[in-house]
């Protein structure tokens, strides 16, 4: 008999009365799959698992976006769902009917919103074919660095310390360059490639 799942495989089973997507943490000889299921590890028989969708591909900047507020102090991921969305409508409600800049996150949102859905729910996978570069603007260089972040709405120099995982410090050059036309700097003379950084 052949295995039907391998340790590391993403399935979906029927848990207490609703879908669940997991990871299978173990297979014993019989083909039975133990699953983490957040709360507790359970075992089920393999034909009571099936193959988890596949994962939604995003850009990495929504990919962050996501990532930035999931786990927060313990909800579910319905409760995640409704939070981002929430901000979503809000970022739209700020705009005045403006609409969002194309690449950015609420642009992405708008045009792919059933992915985002999916994506908070079910899990995503950073799309690598549309990754640009990303560069850091590093002021100062020393323990504690000087680094430009976007902080809500406003562009700050502030100390990579002080970001507590909130802040963007991480830019396109496309960005770089429409920061310092709407601000008048020249913060592109100070990029520095995020390969190179670590």
């Amino acid at each position: 008999m052949t295995k039907k799942f391998n340790v590391g495989d993403r399935v979906q089973c029927i848990f207490e009365n609703e879908v669940r997507i997991d990871t299978v943490i173990e297979v014993n000889v019989d083909n039975d799959c133990k699953l983490a299921l957040t709360e507790r590890e359970k075992w089920f028989f393999c034909q009571d698992i099936a193959p988890a969708p596949a994962l939604v591909l995003v850009p990495q900047n929504v990919g962050d976006y996501i990532s930035s507020w999931k786990g927060v102090s313990g909800r579910t991921s319905e409760q995640e769902l409704y939070f981002l969305l929430e901000r979503h409508y809000e970022d739209i409600d700020m705009r005045n009917g403006n609409g969002f800049e194309e690449g950015s996150v609420g642009d992405w949102i708008q045009r792919n919103f059933e992915q985002f859905i999916i994506a908070v729910l079910n899990g995503y996978e950073i799309d690598k074919t549309e990754t640009e570069p990303l560069y850091e603007i590093v002021i100062v260089r020393r323990d504690d660095r000087q680094l430009l972040f976007e902080i809500g709405y406003s562009i700050e120099v502030r100390n990579e310390s002080d970001n507590e995982g909130y802040w963007k410090q991480q830019f396109t050059e496309a960005e770089i360059l429409k920061i310092d036309k709407a601000n008048g700097t020249n913060y592109r003379l100070f990029a520095v490639r995020v390969e190179e950084v670590e």
